[in-house]
Protein backbone atom coordinates (compact mmCIF):
# COMPACT_ATOMS: atom_id res chain seq x y z
CA UNK A 1 0.00 0.00 0.00
CA UNK A 2 1.42 3.36 -1.04
CA UNK A 3 1.66 6.16 1.59
CA UNK A 4 0.39 9.59 0.53
CA UNK A 5 3.13 12.11 -0.26
CA UNK A 6 4.26 13.92 2.91
CA UNK A 7 5.09 17.25 1.31
CA UNK A 8 1.49 18.21 0.41
CA UNK A 9 0.38 17.27 3.94
CA UNK A 10 3.05 19.47 5.52
CA UNK A 11 2.12 22.37 3.24
CA UNK A 12 -1.55 21.91 4.12
CA UNK A 13 -0.77 21.82 7.85
CA UNK A 14 1.30 25.00 7.59
CA UNK A 15 -1.47 26.71 5.65
CA UNK A 16 -4.04 25.73 8.29
CA UNK A 17 -1.73 26.98 11.04
CA UNK A 18 -1.24 30.30 9.25
CA UNK A 19 -5.00 30.71 8.86
CA UNK A 20 -5.61 29.90 12.54
CA UNK A 21 -2.84 32.28 13.61
CA UNK A 22 -4.22 35.08 11.44
CA UNK A 23 -7.70 34.46 12.79
CA UNK A 24 -6.43 34.52 16.38
CA UNK A 25 -4.48 37.72 15.73
CA UNK A 26 -7.61 39.36 14.40
CA UNK A 27 -9.41 38.32 17.59
CA UNK A 28 -6.78 39.95 19.82
CA UNK A 29 -8.16 42.95 21.76
CA UNK A 30 -7.76 46.14 19.79
CA UNK A 31 -4.73 48.16 20.82
CA UNK A 32 -5.39 51.61 22.17
CA UNK A 33 -4.63 54.44 19.76
CA UNK A 34 -5.24 57.14 22.34
CA UNK A 35 -2.51 59.76 22.71
CA UNK A 36 -2.11 61.26 26.16
CA UNK A 37 -0.59 64.39 24.64
CA UNK A 38 -3.72 64.96 22.54
CA UNK A 39 -6.10 64.11 25.37
CA UNK A 40 -4.39 66.65 27.63
CA UNK A 41 -5.24 69.37 25.12
CA UNK A 42 -8.94 68.49 24.97
CA UNK A 43 -11.33 70.98 26.55
CA UNK A 44 -14.91 70.19 27.66
CA UNK A 45 -17.45 71.25 25.06
CA UNK A 46 -20.46 71.78 27.34
CA UNK A 47 -21.53 74.84 29.28
CA UNK A 48 -20.18 74.67 32.85
CA UNK A 49 -22.54 73.41 35.53
CA UNK A 50 -22.96 75.10 38.91
CA UNK A 51 -20.51 72.68 40.53
CA UNK A 52 -17.96 73.31 37.77
CA UNK A 53 -18.25 77.05 38.35
CA UNK A 54 -17.76 76.68 42.10
CA UNK A 55 -15.22 73.83 42.08
CA UNK A 56 -12.66 74.97 39.56
CA UNK A 57 -10.31 72.78 37.54
CA UNK A 58 -7.28 75.04 37.94
CA UNK A 59 -3.84 73.47 38.39
CA UNK A 60 -3.18 75.37 41.61
CA UNK A 61 -5.66 75.11 44.48
CA UNK A 62 -8.15 77.97 44.85
CA UNK A 63 -6.71 80.85 46.92
CA UNK A 64 -6.87 80.23 50.65
CA UNK A 65 -7.09 76.45 50.26
CA UNK A 66 -4.56 73.61 50.14
CA UNK A 67 -4.44 69.86 49.74
CA UNK A 68 -4.59 67.39 52.60
CA UNK A 69 -1.05 66.35 51.67
CA UNK A 70 0.28 69.90 52.09
CA UNK A 71 -1.36 70.14 55.50
CA UNK A 72 0.00 66.71 56.43
CA UNK A 73 3.55 67.80 55.59
CA UNK A 74 3.19 71.11 57.44
CA UNK A 75 1.77 69.43 60.53
CA UNK A 76 4.78 67.11 60.62
CA UNK A 77 7.46 69.74 59.92
CA UNK A 78 8.50 68.63 56.47
CA UNK A 79 8.76 65.80 53.98
CA UNK A 80 10.54 62.70 55.30
CA UNK A 81 13.05 60.71 53.25
CA UNK A 82 13.42 57.88 52.34
CA UNK A 83 9.93 56.77 51.37
CA UNK A 84 9.84 54.24 54.19
CA UNK A 85 9.89 57.17 56.65
CA UNK A 86 6.90 58.72 54.92
CA UNK A 87 5.06 55.40 55.23
CA UNK A 88 6.08 55.22 58.90
CA UNK A 89 4.75 58.74 59.44
CA UNK A 90 1.36 57.70 58.08
CA UNK A 91 1.41 54.69 60.38
CA UNK A 92 2.24 56.93 63.33
CA UNK A 93 -0.82 59.06 62.58
CA UNK A 94 -3.13 56.05 62.71
CA UNK A 95 -4.90 55.99 66.11
CA UNK A 96 -4.10 52.28 66.48
CA UNK A 97 -0.66 52.42 64.87
CA UNK A 98 -1.72 50.39 61.83
CA UNK A 99 0.35 50.71 58.64
CA UNK A 100 -1.34 52.33 55.65
CA UNK A 101 -2.78 50.24 52.84
CA UNK A 102 0.15 49.62 50.51
CA UNK A 103 0.82 47.58 47.38
CA UNK A 104 3.58 46.90 44.87
CA UNK A 105 2.78 47.14 41.15
CA UNK A 106 5.71 46.17 38.91
CA UNK A 107 3.94 46.37 35.54
CA UNK A 108 1.18 48.93 35.84
CA UNK A 109 -0.56 51.50 33.71
CA UNK A 110 0.62 54.81 35.14
CA UNK A 111 2.39 57.54 33.20
CA UNK A 112 5.68 56.31 34.71
CA UNK A 113 5.09 52.62 33.98
CA UNK A 114 8.33 52.33 32.00
CA UNK A 115 10.31 53.25 35.12
CA UNK A 116 9.06 50.26 37.12
CA UNK A 117 9.68 46.53 36.88
CA UNK A 118 9.79 43.46 39.13
CA UNK A 119 12.97 44.66 40.83
CA UNK A 120 11.75 48.26 41.17
CA UNK A 121 7.94 48.10 41.45
CA UNK A 122 5.72 51.11 41.79
CA UNK A 123 4.45 51.57 45.34
CA UNK A 124 0.90 52.77 45.94
CA UNK A 125 -0.20 53.82 49.41
CA UNK A 126 -3.57 54.89 50.80
CA UNK A 127 -4.27 56.44 54.20
CA UNK A 128 -6.92 54.48 56.08
CA UNK A 129 -7.69 56.17 59.37
CA UNK A 130 -9.92 58.73 61.05
CA UNK A 131 -8.65 60.50 64.13
CA UNK A 132 -11.00 60.98 67.08
CA UNK A 133 -12.49 64.36 67.90
CA UNK A 134 -11.55 66.18 71.09
CA UNK A 135 -13.48 68.84 73.03
CA UNK A 136 -11.29 71.44 71.31
CA UNK A 137 -10.82 70.07 67.79
CA UNK A 138 -12.22 67.86 65.06
CA UNK A 139 -10.03 64.92 64.09
CA UNK A 140 -8.43 64.72 60.67
CA UNK A 141 -9.97 62.06 58.41
CA UNK A 142 -7.82 61.18 55.37
CA UNK A 143 -9.52 57.81 54.88
CA UNK A 144 -10.23 57.64 51.15
CA UNK A 145 -8.75 61.12 50.75
CA UNK A 146 -4.97 60.63 50.57
CA UNK A 147 -3.15 58.44 48.03
CA UNK A 148 0.53 58.18 47.08
CA UNK A 149 2.29 56.52 44.15
CA UNK A 150 6.09 56.27 44.36
CA UNK A 151 8.35 55.24 41.48
CA UNK A 152 11.93 55.08 42.72
CA UNK A 153 13.59 55.08 39.30
CA UNK A 154 11.67 58.24 38.34
CA UNK A 155 12.54 59.88 41.69
CA UNK A 156 8.93 60.97 41.94
CA UNK A 157 5.91 60.58 44.20
CA UNK A 158 2.50 61.15 42.66
CA UNK A 159 0.04 62.49 45.23
CA UNK A 160 -3.74 62.62 45.11
CA UNK A 161 -5.36 64.19 48.15
CA UNK A 162 -8.60 65.94 49.01
CA UNK A 163 -8.93 69.68 49.52
CA UNK A 164 -11.52 70.12 52.29
CA UNK A 165 -12.06 73.82 51.68
CA UNK A 166 -12.30 73.59 47.88
CA UNK A 167 -14.31 70.37 47.65
CA UNK A 168 -12.00 68.66 45.17
CA UNK A 169 -8.99 66.38 44.89
CA UNK A 170 -5.60 67.95 44.20
CA UNK A 171 -2.96 66.38 41.97
CA UNK A 172 0.61 66.89 43.15
CA UNK A 173 4.10 65.62 42.45
CA UNK A 174 7.10 65.31 44.70
CA UNK A 175 9.89 65.65 42.16
CA UNK A 176 13.58 64.84 42.59
CA UNK A 177 12.78 62.63 45.59
CA UNK A 178 16.02 60.76 46.17
CA UNK A 179 18.89 60.47 48.63
CA UNK A 180 20.83 63.71 48.95
CA UNK A 181 18.56 65.47 46.44
CA UNK A 182 16.49 68.63 46.77
CA UNK A 183 12.84 67.51 46.41
CA UNK A 184 10.18 69.84 45.00
CA UNK A 185 6.50 69.61 45.93
CA UNK A 186 4.49 70.96 43.01
CA UNK A 187 0.92 70.92 41.78
CA UNK A 188 0.61 68.89 38.59
CA UNK A 189 -1.17 69.84 35.39
CA UNK A 190 -4.73 68.63 35.95
CA UNK A 191 -5.33 68.27 32.22
CA UNK A 192 -2.66 65.56 32.14
CA UNK A 193 -3.78 63.79 35.31
CA UNK A 194 -7.44 63.68 34.32
CA UNK A 195 -6.71 61.83 31.09
CA UNK A 196 -6.66 58.74 33.33
CA UNK A 197 -8.35 60.09 36.47
CA UNK A 198 -11.31 61.06 34.31
CA UNK A 199 -13.53 62.12 37.19
CA UNK A 200 -10.76 64.05 38.91
CA UNK A 201 -10.81 61.30 41.54
CA UNK A 202 -8.85 58.16 42.57
CA UNK A 203 -8.90 55.13 40.25
CA UNK A 204 -7.95 51.48 40.69
CA UNK A 205 -8.42 48.16 38.95
CA UNK A 206 -11.19 45.66 39.56
CA UNK A 207 -10.93 42.25 41.21
CA UNK A 208 -8.79 40.12 41.19
CA UNK A 209 -6.10 42.84 40.93
CA UNK A 210 -3.51 40.73 39.06
CA UNK A 211 -1.16 43.70 38.63
CA UNK A 212 -0.56 43.90 42.38
CA UNK A 213 1.48 41.85 44.83
CA UNK A 214 -1.81 40.79 46.38
CA UNK A 215 -1.71 38.08 43.72
CA UNK A 216 0.79 35.28 44.30
CA UNK A 217 2.16 35.20 40.75
CA UNK A 218 3.05 38.90 40.86
CA UNK A 219 4.52 38.60 44.36
CA UNK A 220 6.61 35.62 43.21
CA UNK A 221 7.95 37.60 40.25
CA UNK A 222 8.97 40.47 42.55
CA UNK A 223 10.60 38.05 45.00
CA UNK A 224 12.51 36.37 42.17
CA UNK A 225 13.85 39.74 41.05
CA UNK A 226 14.76 41.26 44.41
CA UNK A 227 14.18 38.70 47.15
CA UNK A 228 11.58 38.67 49.91
CA UNK A 229 13.00 41.65 51.79
CA UNK A 230 10.43 44.50 52.09
CA UNK A 231 10.76 47.23 49.49
CA UNK A 232 10.80 50.64 51.20
CA UNK A 233 9.11 48.89 54.15
CA UNK A 234 6.31 47.43 51.97
CA UNK A 235 6.05 43.62 52.17
CA UNK A 236 6.74 41.81 48.92
CA UNK A 237 3.75 39.56 49.60
CA UNK A 238 0.39 41.00 50.60
CA UNK A 239 -2.94 39.26 51.24
CA UNK A 240 -5.69 39.73 48.67
CA UNK A 241 -7.54 41.81 51.26
CA UNK A 242 -4.97 44.58 50.72
CA UNK A 243 -5.86 45.43 47.09
CA UNK A 244 -9.50 44.89 48.01
CA UNK A 245 -9.25 47.57 50.69
CA UNK A 246 -7.35 49.88 48.35
CA UNK A 247 -10.15 49.45 45.83
CA UNK A 248 -12.74 50.30 48.49
CA UNK A 249 -10.87 53.46 49.49
CA UNK A 250 -10.72 54.68 45.88
CA UNK A 251 -14.48 54.12 45.64
CA UNK A 252 -14.96 56.20 48.79
CA UNK A 253 -12.86 59.01 47.33
CA UNK A 254 -14.55 58.77 43.95
CA UNK A 255 -18.03 59.34 45.37
CA UNK A 256 -16.95 62.57 47.08
CA UNK A 257 -16.95 64.20 43.65
CA UNK A 258 -20.40 62.83 42.84
CA UNK A 259 -21.69 64.03 46.20
CA UNK A 260 -20.52 67.58 45.53
CA UNK A 261 -22.38 67.52 42.21
CA UNK A 262 -25.53 66.20 43.90
CA UNK A 263 -25.24 68.84 46.64
CA UNK A 264 -24.80 71.69 44.14
CA UNK A 265 -26.20 70.69 40.74
CA UNK A 266 -28.90 68.45 42.16
CA UNK A 267 -30.31 71.19 44.35
CA UNK A 268 -29.43 74.17 42.16
CA UNK A 269 -28.12 77.65 42.87
CA UNK A 270 -31.14 78.60 45.00
CA UNK A 271 -31.75 75.15 46.46
CA UNK A 272 -30.94 75.94 50.08
CA UNK A 273 -33.95 74.02 51.40
CA UNK A 274 -33.08 71.07 49.19
CA UNK A 275 -29.60 70.97 50.71
CA UNK A 276 -31.07 71.34 54.20
CA UNK A 277 -33.29 68.31 53.60
CA UNK A 278 -30.37 66.34 52.16
CA UNK A 279 -28.28 67.03 55.27
CA UNK A 280 -31.15 66.18 57.61
CA UNK A 281 -31.67 62.84 55.89
CA UNK A 282 -27.92 62.17 55.82
CA UNK A 283 -27.75 62.53 59.60
CA UNK A 284 -30.85 60.34 59.97
CA UNK A 285 -29.19 57.68 57.82
CA UNK A 286 -25.86 57.94 59.67
CA UNK A 287 -27.68 57.55 63.00
CA UNK A 288 -29.38 54.30 61.97
CA UNK A 289 -28.51 52.99 58.48
CA UNK A 290 -30.53 49.82 58.89
CA UNK A 291 -33.66 51.68 59.92
CA UNK A 292 -33.48 54.36 57.23
CA UNK A 293 -36.63 54.48 55.07
CA UNK A 294 -35.56 55.43 51.55
CA UNK A 295 -39.19 55.44 50.39
CA UNK A 296 -40.69 57.35 53.30
CA UNK A 297 -42.24 60.80 53.35
CA UNK A 298 -38.97 62.54 54.27
CA UNK A 299 -37.09 60.91 51.39
CA UNK A 300 -39.91 61.75 48.99
CA UNK A 301 -39.75 65.37 50.13
CA UNK A 302 -36.14 65.49 48.93
CA UNK A 303 -37.18 63.94 45.63
CA UNK A 304 -39.80 66.66 45.20
CA UNK A 305 -37.28 69.39 45.94
CA UNK A 306 -34.79 67.87 43.48
CA UNK A 307 -37.43 67.52 40.78
CA UNK A 308 -37.41 71.25 40.09
CA UNK A 309 -33.64 71.70 39.95
CA UNK A 310 -32.02 68.42 38.97
CA UNK A 311 -30.29 68.50 35.54
CA UNK A 312 -32.47 66.82 32.91
CA UNK A 313 -29.53 64.82 31.62
CA UNK A 314 -28.85 63.54 35.13
CA UNK A 315 -25.71 63.65 37.25
CA UNK A 316 -22.91 61.25 36.45
CA UNK A 317 -20.88 59.21 38.89
CA UNK A 318 -17.35 58.88 37.42
CA UNK A 319 -16.11 55.40 36.61
CA UNK A 320 -13.16 54.85 38.91
CA UNK A 321 -12.82 51.10 38.31
CA UNK A 322 -10.43 49.97 35.58
CA UNK A 323 -10.79 46.53 34.02
CA UNK A 324 -8.45 44.02 35.61
CA UNK A 325 -5.22 43.38 33.73
CA UNK A 326 -2.95 40.35 34.14
CA UNK A 327 0.53 41.29 32.85
CA UNK A 328 1.88 37.79 33.58
CA UNK A 329 -1.08 35.79 32.32
CA UNK A 330 -1.38 37.74 29.08
CA UNK A 331 2.11 36.52 28.07
CA UNK A 332 1.37 32.85 28.63
CA UNK A 333 0.13 30.19 26.23
CA UNK A 334 -0.64 30.43 22.54
CA UNK A 335 -2.43 33.77 22.94
CA UNK A 336 0.60 35.17 24.70
CA UNK A 337 2.82 34.05 21.84
CA UNK A 338 0.46 35.64 19.34
CA UNK A 339 0.48 38.89 21.26
CA UNK A 340 4.28 38.91 21.29
CA UNK A 341 4.18 38.95 17.49
CA UNK A 342 2.47 42.34 17.43
CA UNK A 343 3.29 43.97 20.78
CA UNK A 344 6.79 44.16 22.25
CA UNK A 345 7.59 44.36 25.95
CA UNK A 346 8.38 47.64 27.67
CA UNK A 347 12.05 47.81 28.62
CA UNK A 348 12.90 49.13 32.07
CA UNK A 349 13.83 52.80 31.96
CA UNK A 350 12.15 53.74 28.69
CA UNK A 351 9.14 55.99 28.28
CA UNK A 352 8.25 59.01 30.37
CA UNK A 353 10.71 59.82 33.14
CA UNK A 354 8.42 62.39 34.73
CA UNK A 355 4.77 63.38 34.54
CA UNK A 356 5.24 65.90 31.74
CA UNK A 357 7.23 63.69 29.37
CA UNK A 358 4.16 62.91 27.27
CA UNK A 359 5.80 62.31 23.90
CA UNK A 360 8.05 59.57 25.31
CA UNK A 361 5.04 57.95 26.99
CA UNK A 362 3.14 57.90 23.69
CA UNK A 363 6.01 55.96 22.09
CA UNK A 364 5.59 53.01 24.45
CA UNK A 365 3.81 49.87 23.20
CA UNK A 366 0.07 50.48 23.56
CA UNK A 367 -2.18 48.63 25.95
CA UNK A 368 -5.34 46.95 24.78
CA UNK A 369 -8.04 49.61 24.59
CA UNK A 370 -10.28 47.86 27.12
CA UNK A 371 -7.62 48.06 29.86
CA UNK A 372 -6.05 51.38 28.90
CA UNK A 373 -6.93 54.05 31.50
CA UNK A 374 -6.73 56.64 28.71
CA UNK A 375 -9.75 55.09 27.00
CA UNK A 376 -12.75 57.28 27.71
CA UNK A 377 -14.92 55.42 30.20
CA UNK A 378 -18.70 55.72 30.39
CA UNK A 379 -19.99 56.86 33.78
CA UNK A 380 -20.45 54.28 36.50
CA UNK A 381 -23.98 55.53 37.00
CA UNK A 382 -26.27 58.35 35.91
CA UNK A 383 -28.41 59.62 38.77
CA UNK A 384 -31.83 61.20 38.31
CA UNK A 385 -34.01 63.43 40.47
CA UNK A 386 -35.73 60.35 41.86
CA UNK A 387 -32.42 59.13 43.31
CA UNK A 388 -31.38 60.21 46.79
CA UNK A 389 -27.76 59.09 46.64
CA UNK A 390 -26.75 62.55 47.83
CA UNK A 391 -28.02 61.50 51.26
CA UNK A 392 -25.56 58.61 51.42
CA UNK A 393 -22.76 60.72 50.00
CA UNK A 394 -23.19 63.52 52.53
CA UNK A 395 -23.40 60.95 55.33
CA UNK A 396 -20.06 59.49 54.21
CA UNK A 397 -18.32 62.82 54.87
CA UNK A 398 -19.01 62.49 58.59
CA UNK A 399 -16.68 60.25 60.59
CA UNK A 400 -17.73 57.81 63.29
CA UNK A 401 -16.27 60.29 65.76
CA UNK A 402 -18.46 63.04 64.30
CA UNK A 403 -21.62 61.01 64.82
CA UNK A 404 -20.52 60.29 68.39
CA UNK A 405 -19.77 63.97 69.01
CA UNK A 406 -23.16 65.01 67.68
CA UNK A 407 -24.81 62.29 69.73
CA UNK A 408 -23.19 63.60 72.90
CA UNK A 409 -24.22 67.15 72.00
CA UNK A 410 -27.88 66.24 71.49
CA UNK A 411 -28.31 63.47 74.04
CA UNK A 412 -28.31 60.82 71.32
CA UNK A 413 -31.73 62.09 70.25
CA UNK A 414 -31.82 62.28 66.46
CA UNK A 415 -34.96 64.42 66.62
CA UNK A 416 -33.08 67.15 68.48
CA UNK A 417 -30.24 67.01 65.98
CA UNK A 418 -32.63 67.31 63.05
CA UNK A 419 -34.35 70.20 64.81
CA UNK A 420 -30.97 71.88 64.92
CA UNK A 421 -30.65 71.39 61.16
CA UNK A 422 -34.11 72.90 60.68
CA UNK A 423 -33.14 75.96 62.74
CA UNK A 424 -29.93 76.78 60.86
CA UNK A 425 -30.01 79.93 58.75
CA UNK A 426 -30.58 79.57 55.00
CA UNK A 427 -27.08 80.98 54.45
CA UNK A 428 -25.67 77.77 55.94
CA UNK A 429 -27.01 75.97 52.88
CA UNK A 430 -26.01 78.51 50.25
CA UNK A 431 -24.50 77.16 47.05
CA UNK A 432 -20.94 76.28 48.02
CA UNK A 433 -19.04 72.97 48.19
CA UNK A 434 -20.03 70.76 51.10
CA UNK A 435 -17.49 70.86 53.92
CA UNK A 436 -17.56 68.36 56.74
CA UNK A 437 -15.71 70.77 59.06
CA UNK A 438 -17.93 73.76 58.29
CA UNK A 439 -21.10 71.74 58.73
CA UNK A 440 -19.95 70.15 61.99
CA UNK A 441 -19.19 73.58 63.41
CA UNK A 442 -22.62 74.80 62.33
CA UNK A 443 -24.24 71.90 64.17
CA UNK A 444 -22.22 72.24 67.38
CA UNK A 445 -22.90 74.87 70.03
CA UNK A 446 -19.23 75.77 70.17
CA UNK A 447 -17.11 75.59 66.99
CA UNK A 448 -14.04 73.38 67.17
CA UNK A 449 -10.64 73.90 65.67
CA UNK A 450 -9.36 71.87 62.74
CA UNK A 451 -5.72 71.30 61.89
CA UNK A 452 -5.96 71.44 58.15
CA UNK A 453 -7.75 74.51 56.82
CA UNK A 454 -5.67 77.60 57.56
CA UNK A 455 -3.11 78.57 54.94
CA UNK A 456 -1.71 81.84 56.33
CA UNK A 457 1.33 80.01 57.73
CA UNK A 458 1.97 78.10 54.50
CA UNK A 459 4.32 79.01 51.67
CA UNK A 460 2.70 79.73 48.26
CA UNK A 461 1.82 76.66 46.18
CA UNK A 462 4.11 75.92 43.24
CA UNK A 463 2.91 74.78 39.82
CA UNK A 464 4.58 72.01 37.87
CA UNK A 465 6.84 73.27 35.11
CA UNK A 466 8.38 76.13 37.10
CA UNK A 467 12.13 75.59 36.64
CA UNK A 468 14.27 74.93 39.72
CA UNK A 469 16.72 77.56 40.87
CA UNK A 470 20.04 77.61 39.01
CA UNK A 471 22.89 79.10 41.01
CA UNK A 472 25.29 80.96 38.71
CA UNK A 473 26.27 84.25 40.39
CA UNK A 474 25.70 83.84 44.13
CA UNK A 475 28.03 80.89 44.56
CA UNK A 476 27.89 81.14 48.36
CA UNK A 477 24.45 79.52 48.02
CA UNK A 478 25.93 76.27 46.70
CA UNK A 479 26.60 74.70 50.14
CA UNK A 480 23.07 75.58 51.24
CA UNK A 481 21.68 74.05 48.06
CA UNK A 482 23.45 70.79 48.81
CA UNK A 483 22.78 70.59 52.54
CA UNK A 484 19.72 72.73 53.34
CA UNK A 485 17.41 73.26 50.36
CA UNK A 486 15.87 69.80 50.76
CA UNK A 487 14.02 70.97 53.88
CA UNK A 488 13.99 74.75 53.60
CA UNK A 489 13.21 75.51 49.96
CA UNK A 490 9.73 74.63 48.76
CA UNK A 491 8.54 73.46 52.18
CA UNK A 492 4.75 73.96 52.46
CA UNK A 493 5.27 75.40 55.97
CA UNK A 494 6.12 79.09 55.63
CA UNK A 495 8.23 79.09 58.81
CA UNK A 496 10.46 76.37 57.34
CA UNK A 497 10.55 77.79 53.81
CA UNK A 498 13.11 80.53 54.53
CA UNK A 499 15.39 79.62 51.61
CA UNK A 500 12.72 80.19 49.01
CA UNK A 501 12.81 82.92 46.39
CA UNK A 502 12.30 83.40 42.67
CA UNK A 503 15.99 84.06 41.94
CA UNK A 504 19.44 83.88 43.51
CA UNK A 505 19.31 87.36 45.01
CA UNK A 506 15.95 86.73 46.66
CA UNK A 507 17.12 83.42 48.11
CA UNK A 508 20.29 85.00 49.48
CA UNK A 509 18.32 87.86 51.03
CA UNK A 510 15.89 85.44 52.71
CA UNK A 511 18.75 83.29 53.95
CA UNK A 512 20.69 86.23 55.37
CA UNK A 513 17.59 87.46 57.17
CA UNK A 514 17.47 84.19 59.14
CA UNK A 515 20.11 84.91 61.78
CA UNK A 516 19.40 81.61 63.56
CA UNK A 517 21.29 79.80 60.79
CA UNK A 518 24.60 80.89 62.31
CA UNK A 519 23.79 79.11 65.57
CA UNK A 520 22.25 76.09 63.84
CA UNK A 521 25.58 75.49 62.07
CA UNK A 522 27.76 76.16 65.13
CA UNK A 523 28.12 72.50 66.06
CA UNK A 524 31.31 72.93 68.05
CA UNK A 525 29.72 75.48 70.37
CA UNK A 526 26.36 73.86 71.06
CA UNK A 527 27.00 70.11 70.77
CA UNK A 528 26.21 68.51 74.13
CA UNK A 529 24.23 71.52 75.42
CA UNK A 530 20.49 72.06 75.79
CA UNK A 531 20.55 73.74 72.36
CA UNK A 532 21.91 70.66 70.58
CA UNK A 533 18.44 69.81 69.25
CA UNK A 534 18.47 73.07 67.29
CA UNK A 535 21.58 72.14 65.31
CA UNK A 536 21.04 71.48 61.63
CA UNK A 537 20.78 69.45 59.46
CA UNK A 538 18.95 66.75 61.46
CA UNK A 539 21.28 64.02 62.71
CA UNK A 540 19.41 61.25 60.91
CA UNK A 541 19.67 62.92 57.49
CA UNK A 542 22.02 62.27 54.57
CA UNK A 543 22.75 66.00 54.51
CA UNK A 544 24.14 65.83 58.05
CA UNK A 545 26.56 63.05 57.15
CA UNK A 546 27.80 64.99 54.12
CA UNK A 547 28.20 68.21 56.08
CA UNK A 548 30.02 66.39 58.87
CA UNK A 549 32.44 64.96 56.35
CA UNK A 550 33.02 68.42 54.87
CA UNK A 551 34.46 69.60 58.19
CA UNK A 552 34.20 72.65 60.49
CA UNK A 553 35.92 75.10 58.12
CA UNK A 554 33.28 74.39 55.48
CA UNK A 555 30.50 75.04 58.00
CA UNK A 556 32.23 78.24 59.11
CA UNK A 557 32.13 79.57 55.55
CA UNK A 558 28.40 78.82 55.47
CA UNK A 559 27.97 80.71 58.76
CA UNK A 560 29.82 83.70 57.35
CA UNK A 561 27.22 83.97 54.58
CA UNK A 562 24.71 84.98 57.26
CA UNK A 563 25.57 88.32 58.93
CA UNK A 564 26.02 88.17 62.69
CA UNK A 565 23.96 90.24 65.08
CA UNK A 566 26.78 92.76 65.58
CA UNK A 567 28.26 92.89 62.07
CA UNK A 568 29.05 96.46 60.97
Amino acid sequence: MRMPPRKPLIITAIAVLVVITAWMLLRQPAASTTSIAELAKTQPAHAPTLSEKLILESDLPPPGTRSAFDHFIVQNDGLPHPFSKLVALLQKQHPEGQPPVALLIPHGRSLLKGQADDAHPRIVVAADYQKPNTPAALGVAPQGQLFLGFVENAKEIEVLSYNEAAGRFEFQLVQNYCEGCVPRIVYARRAICTTCHQGGTPIFSQRPWNETNGQQATANAIAAARGDKPYHSIPVRQPLSMPERFDQLTDVGNFLKATQKLWLDGCGAEGNECRRQMLSLALLYADNPGGFDSQGAEANKLRQLQAGTFPKEGITVPESDLHNRDPIGEKQGFKGWLKSLVTRDIHFGEGAKDNEDLSRFDKLPPLAADVDPLTVRPPKQILKASDIDGVYGVASFFTDADIKTLGEQYGYDIRKLRSRVASLSPETFAARPFSRVAMMNALLDKPRDYCCLKTDEMSPPVASGVPPLKIVRQLQLKPFEEHCFACHRGNPAKRLDFMNGANEDAVLANLQAKKEIRDALDWERYEGTDKASKLMPPRDSVQYQKLKKAGPEYRQKMRETVPGMFDF
